[in-house]
């Protein structure tokens, strides 16, 4: 069973598992926002934006900055306030910045409230991964290690049950933080953190999604395997055919909205990148699901989907046995990606848009 966790977009602490018969989605948060929000404008600004991707950057910087400003409100009365009431509002604050990515603006609060006594261990648990993810995304990887071990190679031991840390927390902690840390390059710290977190969990699920990890990260260095097939437009396709050429692989769904999503940054870099011979192929995992559409049919959705949005690289369906892609490429997340060096070996793996750039920009040389 191959087991798939979308890149990190929490809007609430749930987590949806969808079970299919070789796909296990878990929808936590996604690593295309894994940057902080660019600063507002400053007031009064003479800088007028130069295009939509401006104004929009802004207009969510402006957001953000009014979403955090109510918040550092709430986080004035929970320091005033005693007891269960002071709790209550930590806990809104706290899922509050989880929910709105707001690791980076929060950290300083976060760490003034781990100085606070006898602090209960589920809000001390949001409060020092809040610090955690905010030092991975300033570029403190090592020292975020170090956090992480606090977190959870010692963790407490509290009696009463409603204080011990959800596992689906657990899980959307541990892999935000991983994708932060594999979006940033440093496999080498990734699998670091996947080992002193695995000798410590005592979950299942956060113990399942670590070694999938691992096994994700030992793609790396290694030749990519054979994919032979026949594209949404019936012709014949073989990836060995493009050794010589840099190439981008891309997994995504209809169903999924942020692999879906990310379609429009690929067709940014494909752009970008078609002078220096860059190669984006894409793989829909649509027949994965339940009830999924025949072959034939979903091929017609696609190359209209494909079509209408003017993307027009080579489009191939993961299906079962000689099909089955996802598998033979060891995918296990969506959105998902492989970008492949000019002599048909993987460097970089799943990799937000943002990563995407700069690893892409490294195999075009």
């Amino acid at each position: 069973m191959i087991h798939r966790v979308s890149y990190f977009r929490i809007r609430n602490w749930a987590i949806l598992l969808i079970f299919v018969p070789s796909l296990v989605p878990i929808n936590t948060w996604v690593l295309a926002q894994a940057q902080p929000p660019p600063p507002a404008a400053a007031p009064g600004s003479p800088a007028e934006p130069a295009n939509l991707q401006a104004i929009e950057a802004t207009y969510q910087a402006e957001i953000s900055s009014a979403k955090f400003k109510r918040l550092e409100a709430v986080a004035t009365l929970a320091g005033k306030l005693k007891g269960e009431e002071s709790h209550e509002l930590w806990r809104y604050y706290l899922d509050t910045v989880v929910s709105e990515e707001l690791f980076s603006q929060a950290e300083k609060t976060a760490e003034k409230l781990l100085l606070v006594k006898d602090l209960p261990v589920d809000i001390r648990a949001l409060a020092e991964a809040t610090h955690i993810i905010a030092e991975a995304r300033r570029g403190a990887l090592e020292e975020s290690l170090t956090s992480v071990k606090k977190l959870f190679v010692t963790p407490a031991e509290p009696k009463n049950e409603d204080l011990i840390i959800p596992v689906h927390v657990q899980l959307g902690l541990v892999e935000v933080y991983l994708r932060t840390i594999v979006d940033a390059g440093r496999y080498d710290l990734a699998r670091k953190a996947i080992d002193v977190i695995s000798a410590s969990t005592k979950s299942e699920d956060v113990l399942d999604y670590l070694q999938g990890e691992k096994k994700s990260l030992e793609r790396i260095g290694k030749p990519v395997p054979a994919v032979k097939g026949v594209d949404v437009d019936g012709r014949p396709f073989e990836l060995s055919t493009l050794k010589g050429k840099p190439v981008l692989i891309v997994f995504w769904a209809t169903w999924d909205e942020i692999s879906e999503d990310q379609l429009d940054t690929i067709a940014d870099l494909s752009e970008a990148n078609k002078d220096k011979g860059l190669q984006v192929v894409t793989i829909n995992v649509d027949r994965l699901r339940e009830n999924a559409e025949p072959p034939a049919d979903l091929a017609v959705d696609i190359r209209r989907f494909l079509v209408e949005r003017n993307l027009l690289w080579k489009s191939l369906i993961s299906d079962t046995g000689e099909k089955d892609y996802a598998n033979i490429l060891g995918v296990r997340y969506l959105p998902s990606n492989l970008v492949i060096d000019k002599t048909g070996v993987v460097r970089h793996v799943d990799r937000s848009p943002q990563g995407l750039t700069s690893a892409v920009a490294e195999v075009c040389k």
